[in-house]
């Protein structure tokens, strides 16, 4: 039972206490003055009847017919008159079972009256006695009307009464529900504030958890500015602020291996006269070109969302563009701005080439990067400020066409035997069951070879299908559960865009209930670029599956690190750095210090920290002593 209601019953119930007690003590005060009245009137009646009948002529009979004439009025129990011997001259005794109320409340308040006793005489002579008892019908007749109008009183009361102690509860649970929404979002995660209520006691109960909650943000800004410093300091070019040579290398292993990577393309931009516009013009002059350069560069944003870039050497420039984009068009765009921001500067000297190539998972890095160069290096023949395209390697069994795609896509949907999950080990702390994440794959013909999400992924998001692969990977990984008891937990990727979506997410909660035993199994794993474009949406997914047991985190972590405050409220589980931060770890202090700054910051808000693309037992090692909570990649192998 609720407290409101407690209370509700407790205050109804003693104001209904206090009336009832007070209904009986009327009653008995009532019922006492009644049997005095009856004992009066008793008496007073004997005595008139003595009186009518001491007369010297009145004999026997007169008697018995007087008592007679008396009795038969009805207002009386009994009449009996004896003479001075004691012989009973006339006994009337009313054999009427009607009480005049109830026998229960008759049994519960019994009406007792002394009977009236008086002396007939004539002159001096005594005749005899006379003894009267009024019926008590009238007095319980009485009695009883005032017991039902006191207990409709009383129930009136009553019910006013529930109304006001109903009014006077409503003002405070609001204000109490608002206190212990605070206390329920803070154990899942979300450190929120609340306005304070008007109740005194409930303001000073908010105004603490509220100042608790100001002074843990406080903090965790201030932790988060100076750990922000640590991973940019350690991943990013300090003069164009884009990610420095190892750390875009190490994001660029990362694409070609990831089984969700949405990267497709690479481009390299070269300044080739930089070192004569140093020489030239001064030091200071090809730093501010640098500069301007690297913003140009990472302002790609808006023509290409996901586009990532950093500095290979003094002069060269890496950029990764997401599958999906028209790559010439931007390639283009880049060279207007480009020419625009260095021929100011360069003069004579502003030459860019750019040289770009699409890619598919598994190709290697030196291969790309030579291929790209290549066409850097035939864009640089041709005299610069062009774009040259690299030769592709292409699989000519694959659809080329999004029409043909489109097909594809649905084939492997509607076929089972088209869509499957993979399994790589997780380690996750202490706990010895297994935990698999399982990429998807899926097949375009019953002959064809399994792709990873990476060759399709982007095409399905601009067709509108990743929903429907999304709600296919549920079923598959609920279903799998359902079979495997065993198993701790089996993480599955959703796309941000399929958490945005209404539909999606109504089927997405019907598949989760129909599979009671195996959602709290289950680890959702969203990207971190898109899940922060769309924090309502994950917000609220993640307090749909709170009541569930699924948990739910940031995959490929790190790149928005400035962002960090915005977990307050998300009441997320889990964060999978991001494979660029975690290679090499073991010889990084940079990254080392950036990292345990974010596990002590997550830790500290309740989320658990997981590394992604761990390859060495060196790094396994560091890892642990930097505070993960768990680890996954080729070093991590399924006891």
């Amino acid at each position: 039972m609720s407290m409101y209601r407690q209370l509700w019953l407790s205050i109804l119930a003693s104001a209904l206490l206090a009336l009832l007690a007070s209904l009986f003590a009327s009653l008995y005060n009532a019922r006492d003055y009644l049997e005095a009245q009856l004992a009066m009137k008793n008496r007073d009646n004997a005595t008139a009847l003595a009186l009518a009948l001491s007369r010297a002529d009145t004999d026997a009979d007169d008697v018995v017919v007087a008592a007679t004439a008396l009795f038969n009025s009805g207002q009386y129990e009994l009449v009996r008159i004896t003479d001075p011997t004691g012989k009973v001259l006339a006994d009337k005794v009313s054999r009427d079972s009607d009480a005049g109320a109830p026998d229960w409340f008759v049994k519960l308040l019994p009406i007792r009256s002394l009977p009236g006793e008086a002396q007939i005489s004539s002159g001096w002579t005594p005749l005899g006695s006379v003894i009267l008892m009024s019926r008590g019908q009238f007095a319980y007749k009485s009695l009883w009307r005032t017991a039902v109008t006191m207990a409709g009183a009383v129930f009136l009361a009553g019910l006013l009464g529930g109304i006001l102690v109903s009014l006077v509860l409503r003002r405070i649970r609001q204000p109490m529900q608002e206190v212990i929404d605070q206390a329920r979002a803070i154990t899942q995660h979300r450190y929120i504030t609340i306005p304070e209520p008007q109740v005194p006691e409930l303001r000073q109960l908010a105004a603490a958890m509220n100042e608790t909650v100001a002074r843990l943000r406080e903090q965790f800004e201030d932790d988060a500015q100076r750990y922000e410093g640590l991973r940019r300091e350690a991943n990013f070019d300090p003069l164009t602020g884009l990610a420095n040579r190892t750390f875009f290398l190490a994001s660029l292993d990362h694409a070609l291996e990831a089984e969700d990577s949405l990267f497709g393309a690479l481009a390299i931009i070269r300044i080739p006269h930089l070192d004569l516009i140093n020489r030239e013009q001064g030091r200071e002059t090809a730093d501010d070109l640098l500069h301007r350069i690297g913003r140009a560069i990472g302002e790609l944003t808006p023509y290409c969302v996901g586009a990532y870039a950093g500095r290979l050497t003094g002069a060269d420039f890496g950029l990764l563009l997401p599958q999906g984009c028209d790559t010439a068009a931007i390639m283009d765009e880049l060279m207007a701005r480009l020419v625009e921001t260095v021929e100011p500067i360069a003069d004579r000297n502003a030459e860019i080439d750019i040289g770009y190539g699409a890619f598919m998972r598994g190709e290697k890095p030196t291969r790309l990067l030579a291929r790209v160069d290549a066409a850097v290096a035939w864009a640089q023949s041709a005299g610069g400020n062009k774009v040259c395209q690299a030769a592709a390697d292409s699989d000519p069994d694959l659809p080329a066409s999004a029409g043909e795609w489109r097909s594809a896509i649905r084939y492997a949907l509607h076929q089972t035997n088209a869509i499957k999950l993979v399994h790589h080990a997780i380690r996750v702390g202490s706990d010895p069951a297994p935990h698999r994440e399982c990429p998807l794959r899926i097949r375009v013909r019953d002959d064809g070879e399994w792709l990873p999400a990476s060759r399709f992924l982007a095409l399905a998001e601009r067709l509108g299908l990743v929903q429907e692969l999304d709600l296919a990977v549920l079923a598959l990984a609920l279903d799998e559960l359902d079979n495997d008891t065993g198993a701790g937990g089996l993480w599955v990727n959703l796309s941000a865009r399929s958490i945005a979506d209404p539909e999606f997410l109504r089927q997405m909660m019907k598949l989760l209930e129909q599979h009671p035993d195996s959602r709290q199994r289950l680890w959702l794993e969203v990207p971190e670029t898109g899940g922060l474009r769309r924090l309502v949406a994950l917000r609220d997914l993640a307090r749909d599956l709170k009541p569930l047991g699924c948990h739910l985190g940031l995959e490929h972590y790190g790149h928005h690190f400035n962002q960090i405050g915005l977990l307050y409220d998300l009441g997320l589980d889990f964060l999978k750095v991001d494979p660029g931060f975690i290679q090499g770890i073991d010889s990084n202090p940079g990254n080392q210090a950036f990292l345990t700054g974010l596990c002590e910051i997550a830790h500290r808000i309740g989320i658990q920290v997981y590394a992604e693309g761990v390859e060495t037992e060196a790094e396994l090692a560091k890892l642990a002593e930097i505070g993960f909570d768990g680890v996954t990649g080729v070093a991590v192998r399924e006891v």
